[in-house]
């Protein structure tokens, strides 16, 4: 299940990342469902030197047919033979303030606008290749013309490897390696700081192209109570790349979150 922070929206860098262990197998035949609950340690936004605690809760239904609701929005999913799977959803995007909330962000940002949760269609894709999970996502949010520069249209494309290491204490460890590429758009709503932007804020004018923008490795370990629900910890370090650590926003190149929560299907 890809779970999303409901409590924090933050920036690319979050702690979504440590909760999916692989896209969930499309169930067709029958309804499915599945709840988690956790709480983390992570940057207030994406290049940030400050941390904050994150809640967090996901969930989502799943019926006959392919169909699902939840954290990461309303779609549908099948597979691709026996080791594939893909699904398409439409959900929300993610946020970030320049003002220290509840709901993340920064004082360090002051000046720099907010960026608004809106629309967002993404396609999952995995495969397993032996005991290896290779997964992709593609993420398109449109523009938000009332916005300005921090209502560009987006493009974000994740691939990432996760790979089983061996047991321990009960439970089992898995390593994880990721990198996210943005379109222009992508850059330059996150790490970009445009002349209004400069001017309010304070930061020098920031125009990032394309490219990649950060990679990440991670640990995680999992520990099954019962054939239906299990225990889970995580550690993730994210180094940003080109010009998205280039950026006058960003206070810490590297970072790191880390997370633990109970996972429960029926």
């Amino acid at each position: 299940m890809n779970s999303i922070c409901l409590i924090l929206a933050m920036a690319p860098v979050s702690l979504m990342t440590l909760t999916s262990a692989e896209a969930a197998t499309p169930t067709p035949d029958r309804w499915g469902f599945e709840v988690m609950v956790g709480a983390g340690v992570a940057p207030r936004y994406s290049g940030s030197d400050e941390y904050t605690a994150v809640p967090q809760l996901g969930f989502e239904v799943s019926a006959p047919g392919g169909w699902f609701l939840g954290s990461s929005g309303l779609g549908w999913g099948t597979s691709l033979g026996e080791r594939g799977s893909v699904r398409a959803y439409l959900g929300g995007s993610g946020s970030r303030r320049d003002k220290d909330a509840l709901l993340g962000g920064s004082d360090y940002l002051r000046g720099m606008g907010e960026i608004h949760t809106r629309a967002l269609a993404g396609v999952d894709g995995s495969v397993s290749l032996g005991p290896t999970l290779l997964s992709a996502s593609v993420q398109y949010a449109p523009k938000d013309t009332d916005r300005g520069d921090n209502g560009l249209a987006t493009r974000q494309v994740q691939l990432s490897l996760e790979v089983p290491l061996f047991d321990v204490a009960g439970g089992s460890l898995s390593a994880r390696v990721s990198t996210v590429y943005g379109d222009a758009g992508y850059m330059q709503t996150w790490y970009g700081v445009s002349a209004a932007q400069s001017a309010r804020s304070g930061f020098a004018r920031h125009t990032p192209s394309a490219g990649l923008s950060s990679a990440g490795v991670g640990l995680k370990w999992v520990r099954p109570i019962s054939v239906s629900s299990s225990w889970f910890v995580g550690v993730e370090g994210n180094r940003l790349l080109g010009d998205a650590a280039d950026s006058p926003i960003v206070q810490r190149k590297t970072q790191l979150g880390a997370m633990g929560g109970y996972q429960y299907r029926w």
